[in-house]
């Protein structure tokens, strides 16, 4: 009697243990369904964003203004001449450039025009001469604009999605950070047009990406570190200042991992800097950028002039030539017509998940909360005392802090968290999400020109630049 007993105790307690582990299989499946279908909602978005943006580069014209015309002059020059120097070119001569032994040349890192001016000559090799800068000059530009900008863009918001499967549970929360990336920022806007901004926003996104494994999933495989090395590498030859991020990285992967970080993170990110070394110096002769060789400035015809008692670069006229006091400046930065929170406001609630995640010893995301924070205030200090305060010449948003966007959205979800149950707080982050897209949407028409609050404070009267 007691041994049925015992048998059938042992049957139940086998049937119960079955049940349980169903039930988890169970749940686990119904986790991953959930999980799919969101994901699923958000290749719909990336759809969107990128036929949105492809429609926005068909229209766009080959150039727009002196920046982007002054690095096509060296893809051109290097592609079809041989040589860096811009002396010769089908356009207009651009206002960015310096004389340097006699020769014109572009101001700009010339790494990027060295990189793409490869891939314009592949290209004209595969068609045989009919995509050309002579033949179809409209054609390589927007292909060109494809593979640098909407390529990397659709790449950035497919880890984001992935991303926000650890940072964004609650699905309101996880739409609109996928909604805010893909159609609220300028990087979509600048996507139509050849720049050095969302290059380096990309850049570091996709250092940042394997940077998050590593620190926060214990991940340690050499192409994490090795791809996180190369990325932010490439960032700072890109946008001088995101040397600051190459080294913050480097330091906090090293704290975790020292002997992968010097083995491959550091050999990695020296890739890209050796290039830009040498392709600066073949145009300088020397290591220092075009930019910093105060003299080039100076010849007959130069648009750019230094200042005899500041040594800061000033333009011939408008926004190029101002230089307002630090606070009008800072409030304009900040909130004003370039304002990061005024003509982005989806970046509020990026403010609140800082402060939401350095208050919290376990957050996950406090370590780049901190990157986030000590990087925006050096950027703020730097552009706000120790350059010419002109907000980045004509352009439509403060391009400076653009490759700063991809680390602002990681925190945007943080700063969303339990609130979205009020209705009010929705409707705010809504309003919020119109303001950023209709600015980006505004950009789009030229990314050089006013943004929106400027030019409606200069058709006031308001301001005269």
């Amino acid at each position: 009697m007691n041994d049925l007993k015992t048998r059938d105790d042992r049957r139940r307690a086998r049937k119960k243990e079955r049940m349980k582990q169903s039930n988890v299989a169970t749940q686990l499946s119904a986790q991953d369904d959930t999980l799919a279908e969101r994901r699923r909602l958000d290749f719909i978005l990336i759809a969107v964003t990128a036929g949105a943006v492809l429609g926005l580069i068909f229209l766009a014209r080959p150039f727009y203004s002196a920046n982007d015309l002054s690095r096509w002059s060296t893809v051109y020059s290097l592609a079809e001449r041989g040589t860096y120097n811009i002396d010769e070119t089908p356009w207009p001569a651009t206002i960015d450039r310096v004389q340097l032994n006699g020769h014109f040349y572009s101001e700009k890192p010339p790494l990027l025009p060295t990189l793409l001016a490869g891939e314009y000559l592949l290209l004209k090799k595969l068609s045989f001469g009919r995509l050309s800068f002579h033949n179809s000059p409209e054609s390589v530009v927007r292909i060109i604009l494809v593979s640098i900008n909407l390529v990397p863009l659709i790449i950035f918001l497919g880890l984001f999605s992935r991303l926000l499967d650890r940072l964004a549970p609650d699905p309101w929360i996880r739409a609109y950070a996928m909604t805010a990336a893909g159609l609220g920022t300028f990087l979509t806007g600048f996507s139509i047009t050849l720049n050095n901004h969302t290059i380096t926003a990309f850049s570091s996104f996709f250092a940042l990406y394997p940077a998050f494994l590593i620190w926060c999933k214990e991940q340690r495989t050499a192409p994490l570190f090795a791809l996180a090395g190369f990325f932010a590498g490439f960032a700072a030859v890109n946008e001088y200042p995101a040397a600051a991020f190459l080294v913050a990285l480097g330091a906090g992967l090293a704290w975790k991992a020292r002997r992968q970080t010097l083995i491959w993170f550091l050999p990695f990110a020296l890739l890209p800097i050796a290039g830009h070394l040498w392709t600066n110096y073949l145009v300088t002769g020397d290591l220092l950028p075009a930019y910093l060789h105060k003299d080039a400035f100076v010849f007959p015809g130069s648009y750019w002039m230094i200042a005899p008692i500041s040594g800061r670069g000033v333009g011939a006229g408008g926004i190029d030539s101002i230089h307002e006091p630090w606070p009008v400046y800072l409030f304009n930065m900040l909130v004003g017509h370039h304002g990061i929170f005024s003509l982005s406001p989806i970046f509020i609630f990026t403010l609140m998940g800082i402060w939401s995640s350095l208050r919290s010893r376990g957050s996950p995301l406090r370590a780049f909360a901190a990157l986030a924070a000590s990087l925006t205030v050096v950027l703020l200090v730097f552009y706000t005392f120790f350059t010419g305060r002109i907000y980045g010449g004509l352009c439509c948003g403060l391009r400076f802090f653009f490759w700063l966007i991809p680390l602002w959205l990681m925190l945007l979800p943080e700063g969303l968290r339990g609130k979205t149950t009020h209705r009010w707080f929705r409707g705010m982050a809504l309003a919020f999400l119109l303001i950023s897209a209709v600015s980006v949407f505004y950009c789009a028409r030229n990314p050089w020109s006013r943004p929106w609050i400027q030019e409606y404070l200069y058709y006031m009267h308001w301001i005269d630049y």
